[in-house]
């Protein structure tokens, strides 16, 4: 799921000696600066492609001697021990979720000199080209982490030219969302698409409901201070997603649906909406209803609105052995010509704020321009993967499974998490 710039200063600099191949009276030409990337897109992948080619112009326009390996989903599942190890890549693919793994253990390099770097004949720089909350999205308390090309978000998805209402008027509150479920109900269709075996799929409910009312840090508490549980925001957001269990919205036996059988659904128009994210569009397009229209509008919480502004992009190994090329690249890619095809190629929201969204991320992209309030992708509570895969997860499968009742899952939240800490120190 889910460009960048050069002429770095100190970086460039030293990439360009290496490129010049220099000589003096007791060495021949200076070896060419190499670069090490490993991608977890596939080759054959939009992004993947993208990639190739701007590693292909980076290498004839550099004379830097890269070596592209594409390992897929899977393939980067030891790239921590490696890098740590000294023996990683020195670039490599990276999102907003995953950035706190990677910086606890010190192997992320810290890029805030990156931002003054010119873009390649734009004059801009990269701070410039990245809008505020796209940067804040990709760093952490050390600066910028690494360098975004997508931004992600998540919505709620549906067909406008099936559903022209929604479009025309979208949901305002909880209030209205519901009424809307219950017309199609009525109508005898199916409200909502849930493809109920992917537990991080179902948390988008709560999730949303809890953090775009009360912003960032209100699902992240859960996992760090079990008073928090005791909030009423918690047990009110819970109470809404036990109201979408019982209230019959989603499809029969949802909770064993089987990715992605649902969403291709949604996609065929079976369901009218589906709760994602803005890769959504993209992954169904080949089970797109003929004439279909996709289009989004943010779920109604209330309080703040607070809007998911998540990135995918490039890292610096910290102990690579070439973080001068690396970083460099970093500000050759975000050259326009290259963002503008992670809209045209991949369908996705660009990290550049001049260049367009396709068509139906339009709606998204303007909603992370406007918003007074956003937060990271899962509140960054999916930082402790074991509270969050072990404890959180398998909680709120029982919430909007209907197993267990909004109170339930509040006390039993509480006494996990109490718990989980108490066990971890």
């Amino acid at each position: 799921m889910r460009k960048l710039t050069a002429v770095l200063t100190v970086g460039a600099l030293a990439l360009g000696l290496a490129a010049c191949g220099k000589k003096n009276s007791d060495a021949g030409a200076a070896p060419a600066a190499s670069l090490a990337y490993r991608s977890s897109w596939g080759a054959d992948e939009p992004q993947g492609k993208i990639i190739k080619t701007l590693l292909d112009d980076f290498a004839k326009q550099t004379g830097t001697k890269v070596d592209l390996k594409f390992v897929g989903r899977n393939g980067n599942e030891n790239l921590s021990t490696e890098m740590a190890s000294g023996q990683g890549p020195d670039l490599f693919d990276t999102s907003t979720d995953n950035l706190a793994t990677y910086a606890a253990q010190n192997l992320v390099e810290p890029l805030d000199d990156v931002l003054t770097a010119q873009v390649p004949g734009e004059g801009k720089t990269v701070q410039d080209v990245l809008p505020a909350s796209v940067r804040q999205a990709s760093s952490n308390d050390k600066g910028l982490a690494f360098v975004p090309h997508t931004v992600i978000s998540t919505a709620v998805w549906f067909d406008a030219a099936k559903h022209p209402d929604l479009a025309a008027t979208p949901p305002q509150s909880w209030e209205d969302f519901v009424a809307y479920l219950d017309r199609a109900k009525k109508e005898g269709r199916t409200p909502i698409g849930q493809d109920g075996t992917i537990n991080f799929y179902n948390v988008y409910w709560f999730y949303s409901l809890l953090v775009r009312a009360n912003g960032a840090g209100s699902l992240k508490a859960l996992a760090t201070d079990p008073a928090a549980w005791d909030r009423p925001e918690v047990l009110a957001a819970a109470e809404r997603v036990s109201q979408l269990a019982k209230g019959g919205y989603f499809q029969k036996d949802f909770m064993a649906t089987k990715f992605p059988a649902a969403q291709d659904a949604w996609a065929q128009g079976r369901y009218d909406l589906n709760l994602n994210g803005t890769w959504l569009a993209s992954e169904t397009k080949p089970k797109l209803a003929a004439g279909a229209k996709v289009a989004s509008f943010q779920l109604p919480a209330g309080g703040k609105n607070s809007v998911e502004v998540g990135t995918l992009g490039w890292a610096v190994n910290a102990k690579g052995k070439n973080v001068a090329t690396a970083k460099s690249f970093l500000a050759f890619a975000l050259q326009k010509k290259y963002v503008e095809q992670i809209s045209a190629t991949a369908l996705n929201i660009p990290s550049r704020a001049d260049v367009p969204a396709p068509e139906h991320l339009v709606a998204v992209q303007q909603a992370v321009a406007e918003a007074t309030a956003t937060h990271k992708t899962y509140d960054d509570a999916a930082a402790d993967k074991t509270w969050w895969n072990d404890r959180f997860l398998p909680l709120h499968d029982q919430l909007i499974g209907g197993k267990i009742d909004a109170a339930a899952f509040v006390k039993n939240g509480k006494q996990a998490t109490t718990d989980y800490l108490a066990n971890k120190n």
